[in-house]
């Protein structure tokens, strides 16, 4: 049989990977800033009010995916892939139109029974934008992404052209240009092309092909786009850098002077080369003061090569300008040493940090501290907890249910809900 080359499009092929994949998924406070900032300019020009959950999973293919939940998962290649912040716009534009147009839960009805299938939920990522409808067929596609589960959830042609037009509808709504999408799409083009053995399988693609995407740009694109921000571009471009150098991309001549520089201090810091590293860094921190994100960068740097009490001094400087930033909260408690057993002392400290299981319910080297901290103040509920946690194999729920019950800690009570 002959093996011919299609082009199949983009932004949504649903493929239900095994839940393992969710231990890739990558906390940066700085990647969620940005996110959090596009998704609200996003929803300042359209119906959908609600809160956008979102994950960023480590993934080399420029992904981007709703799952059954609507939480928005982007990969870090959509970060490294994008050629500036309004493609990412556009790209996370495009997801949130699924939401808002009730995509996910019409294919879930479309599909029907899925109990013989894996759980919906277990939606983690996507390879590239092959679309097919049946199972069997799947071996005959050649992916060069983690291997296939089960099931894969696909949107229709229609309901892929409609979030297509809502993300070009949003730019210009937001008065953004429209040509970094357009090299999206050709960078997208050239990495998604797949050998198929059988040109019946042609009939199995839902999405609209490159070429349509392209008229839908510009016939509906207009001439006023007069906001783009350089600041929101200058702060990507950051981000982006630090996604080429932890993930091994060798994509640095995509980069300008400072964003180079930074990306040059991470990889010298891999390759074990700390004094180059601190020495890019310290010129970036001079040229650009009010980036903590570069000091947090150092911190991380620091605490790698074991200078914990170092890197806690800059994770501090970093909660003075965002208190909100749990990574850097986790960092600090996980790396503070207590030399004394102090009640009131450990006691504040425990329930300074306990909300950091929120973030990182199964952490074991966290649930470890605080469980030795609570056997220190002495608190039986908080002890029974994470016994149960670190300890429990059989009837973990029901223990967890029962202790629930038996508490009066609010506290408690709330994170028990994290478990059952």
């Amino acid at each position: 049989m002959v093996i011919k080359n299609y082009l199949f499009i983009l932004i949504l092929l649903f493929l239900l990977f095994s839940k393992s994949l969710f231990s890739s998924q990558i906390y940066d406070y700085q990647t969620e800033k940005l996110i959090e900032n596009i998704s609200a300019k996003i929803l300042s020009v359209n119906s959908y009010n609600k809160k956008i959950n979102f994950k960023v999973i480590n993934d080399p293919f420029p992904n981007a995916f709703v799952n059954a939940n609507n939480t928005l998962f982007i990969s870090s290649g959509l970060l490294i892939h994008s050629p500036d912040y309004v493609s990412l716009l556009a790209v996370i534009a495009h997801e949130i139109g699924h939401i808002e147009k009730y995509h996910v839960s019409k294919r879930i009805a479309e599909i029907g029974d899925l109990k013989n299938y894996n759980s919906l939920s277990n939606l983690a990522a996507i390879a590239g934008s092959m679309i097919i409808q049946k199972p069997e067929l799947m071996n005959a596609v050649l992916f060069n992404q983690a291997t296939i589960n089960n099931l894969y959830l696909n949107f229709s042609q229609d309901q892929e052209k409609e979030a297509d037009l809502y993300a070009v509808e949003t730019l210009n709504k937001l008065k953004l240009p429209t040509d970094s999408i357009k090299e999206f799409l050709s960078i997208l083009e050239n990495k998604s092309k797949f050998n198929l053995l059988d040109d019946e399988l042609k009939k199995f693609s839902t999405h609209p092909l490159f070429k349509e995407r392209y008229e839908i740009i510009e016939n509906k694109k207009t001439k006023n786009s007069t906001n783009f921000d350089q600041n929101i571009q200058n702060e990507f471009n950051f981000i982006k850098a630090k996604f080429m150098a932890y993930t091994g991309s060798n994509y640095s001549s995509e980069l300008d002077e400072d964003e180079k520089i930074y990306y040059q201090a991470i990889q010298s810091s891999l390759s074990g080369n700390l004094s180059k590293s601190l020495k890019n860094l310290n010129i970036l921190i001079s040229k650009n003061r009010n980036n903590y994100f570069i000091i947090e960068t150092k911190a991380d740097i620091l605490l790698s090569y074991g200078y914990n009490k170092e890197a806690i001094e800059f994770y501090k400087k970093v909660i003075t300008q965002y208190p909100q930033n749990n990574y850097s909260k986790f960092n600090i408690f996980i790396n503070t040493k207590y030399y004394n057993n102090d009640p009131i002392f450990i006691k504040e400290l425990f329930f300074k940090n306990i909300n950091l299981i929120n973030l990182f319910p199964n952490n074991k080297v966290l649930v470890t501290k605080l469980y030795k901290l609570s056997k220190i103040i002495e608190s039986t509920h908080w002890i029974s907890f994470f016994e149960i946690l670190l300890f429990e194999k059989n009837d973990f729920k029901k223990k967890l249910i029962r202790l629930q019950k038996n508490t009066e800690d609010n506290n408690l009570k709330k994170l028990i809900k994290l478990y059952i």
